[in-house]
Formats: structure tokens, sequence, C-alpha cells
């Protein structure tokens, strides 16, 4: 029993921080040009919650959905699970996501009643911010390689991060954040003890 109490939470992680970042990297190289695409995704959810059209919301669903699976099965699944063994609960779990959102925000088409409260309209839009525009430069401001980046839409950070942001400007059920917030945390408690 005594051992057991001597291991750390880093002992568990078999990769280190320069392959995880590396990871990204030939990620980023394989995927070009879709970094295109992404950033079209995120100037339509922009414009999407700025116009707050009827259609808005179900558009923004769909963008989320793709989203969220493209980060499933690209990443998690086919390169993350080769440094990591529950990176394919991780990808199952994303589908779950792109589930939930493709019920509610296009089926159900819940993605109709837009908060009317500024701390709920100014929250969304500070996350929406760092995860569009601010994550993708962490890279380089922690002095990685600028290849390292990670963007909404094909890394799932960003992409969970700015699905809180709309889930933030939408009256929507909490099954929605489950996920991301998860996701969140196991990245952070991840990328604190590499």
């Amino acid at each position: 029993m005594d051992e057991l109490a001597s291991y750390h939470l880093s002992d568990f992680i078999l990769f280190s921080q320069s392959t995880y970042f590396r990871l990204f990297e030939l990620y980023n190289q394989v995927i070009w040009p879709l970094h295109i695409l992404a950033i079209i995704f995120a100037c339509l959810i922009v414009y999407a919650l700025w116009k707050k059209s009827a259609w808005a919301g179900r558009f923004i669903a769909a963008i989320l959905v793709l989203s969220w699976s493209w980060v499933a099965v690209a990443f998690l699944y086919q390169r993350f699970y080769q440094i990591h063994v529950v990176a394919n609960v991780y990808a199952l779990s994303f589908i779950v996501q792109a589930l939930l959102i493709l019920w509610y925000g296009i089926i159900k088409n819940k993605l109709t009643v837009f908060s009317k409260s500024n701390v709920r309209i100014k929250a969304g839009s500070v996350l929406l911010i760092l995860s569009l525009c601010v994550y993708p430069l962490i890279a380089l401001i922690s002095g990685r390689s600028w290849q390292q980046f990670e963007m909404f839409a094909l890394a799932p950070d960003p992409t969970a991060l700015a699905t809180i942001a709309v889930l933030i400007f939408y009256k929507l059920p909490l099954v929605l954040y489950i996920i991301p917030v998860l996701w969140l945390l196991i990245s952070a408690i991840t990328l604190s003890v590499m």
C-alpha cells in the first residue's frame, strides 16, 4: 500500500510534453489547408451570433457537430491514441457530444432563445475570443513552434472552449456542458503534470 502512495499523477502519463506538442505539429502539417476552413467556421459562428437570425442556432449547431466529430476521429482517435491509451474513450465522448449537439441544436432546435443577461453575453464573448483568437497564439506565447498551434474545429481544447462559449449565449440544458467541461479539466490536469 505504501508503494501506491509513492506514485504521482505524472507517473500515469506515458508521453512527454515535447511528444504531445510534436503531435500537434505533425497533425497540422497533414491536415493543411483545413485551417482555412476552420477560420471560416469561426467567422461564421461569430456572424451568426451577431445576427441572431432564426437560422443562426441550427447553423452554429451544424458547425459544432462537424467540429466535434472531426476532432474525435482525426485527432483523438487517429493520432492521440498513438501516445495515450485512453484516447479512444475521449474520441467516443467527443462523438457523444456531437450527437447531443445534433439532437438539441438541429433536431430539437433548442438554440433559439438567446440570453438577455449582460453577464452571460460578456462571459460568452470573452470565452469565444479566447478560443478562436487567443488559443492559436498560445504556442507562440509559450515559446513553442508556431506549427504546434491549436485551432477551433481542429483541436480538442479550443473546440470545447468555443462550445462552452456558444452554450452560454443560449439557454440550453446543462447536459451539453458536461463533456466540454470534463475535457477541459482533463486537459488542464494533463498539461499541468507533464
